[in-house]
């Protein structure tokens, strides 16, 4: 079992508690550790914190061992009767939730990296460009926490336009407020101003789940603005940067990837 490793919830509601899985670093180099903050995909229906931690296994001991703390997160999903702004909310609370007991983890509210595959790196980006008080879902902490930078996964930043993704039940998750409204209230790329923290998007172009446009057309409005912001495309990868195609590997693998997020956040925190 990993030295210090604590799962605590963080959020209690009708459907379940929510929990946090907290990892501390390998080596403190920090009197309150940087942290990285890691949010699961699974297209908002599923979410798995332990498989979050495992797919970014190189990345969380890269960082680990630079003296920075690891959480991963649990949050609802649609089969359980929510809303995709409620599902944001609780990713919202979850680092409410650590930046409430940063003493306790010895951790700086002042430094969260963002990281998430999928879904998960939807969710990412809403914390990193959303107003912190536009997602609040009557819960006990208000603390407040600053995103450095956020470098994230196969995301789907706009959630109004079909055209940049194949997420045919996407349509469950706003079931009862299916509005053009809602979707772009919760959609990344409607919260980018010139303010943004520093940005990797990472994207395969062969991935036929979430397009390579996505990523895209969120490089561009980040440049627009005048945003730090980076690129990497994985060249016939697929939605986790695997091969596709039968005679032709990707460009940029899985393990390389987590290398470049690695190197983006260490460079910013």
């Amino acid at each position: 079992m990993d030295e210090g490793k604590t799962d605590v919830v963080y959020k209690k509601t009708p459907q379940r508690d929510l929990m946090l899985t907290f990892l501390p670093p390998i080596k403190k180099k920090y009197e309150k550790a940087p942290v990285y903050f890691i949010i699961p995909g699974g297209g908002w229906h599923v979410e798995d914190r332990q498989d979050m931690l495992d797919f970014s296994a190189k990345s969380v001991q890269a960082l680990r061992n630079e003296g920075f703390a690891v959480v991963s997160i649990d949050y609802r999903v649609c089969g359980e009767g929510v809303v995709m702004r409620e599902i944001i909310a609780d990713c919202f609370d979850a680092a409410r939730y650590i930046a409430h007991f940063s003493d306790k983890f010895s951790v700086d509210r002042e430094k969260f990296a963002l990281s998430g595959l999928s879904s998960g790196g939807h969710l990412a980006l809403m914390l990193a460009y959303a107003p912190h008080n536009s997602f609040k879902d009557n819960y006990e902490f208000s603390d407040d926490f600053t995103v450095k930078c956020a470098a994230v996964m196969s995301p789907p930043a706009i959630l109004y336009d079909n055209k940049t993704n194949n997420l045919r039940d996407m349509f469950e998750v706003f079931e009862g407020c299916d509005t053009k409204e809602e979707r772009e209230f919760t959609s990344p790329i409607t919260y980018v101003t010139s303010n943004c923290p520093p940005t990797l998007l990472c994207a395969g172009t062969s991935d036929d789940c979430v397009f390579a446009s996505s990523s895209e057309r969120l490089f561009d409005k980040l440049k627009e603005k005048s945003n730090t912001c980076e690129i990497r495309l994985s060249i016939c990868g697929g939605h986790i940067f695997n091969k596709v195609h039968r005679e032709i590997d990707p460009s940029i693998n899985a393990d390389e990837m987590q290398n470049y997020i690695t190197d983006f956040i260490l460079q910013y925190i």
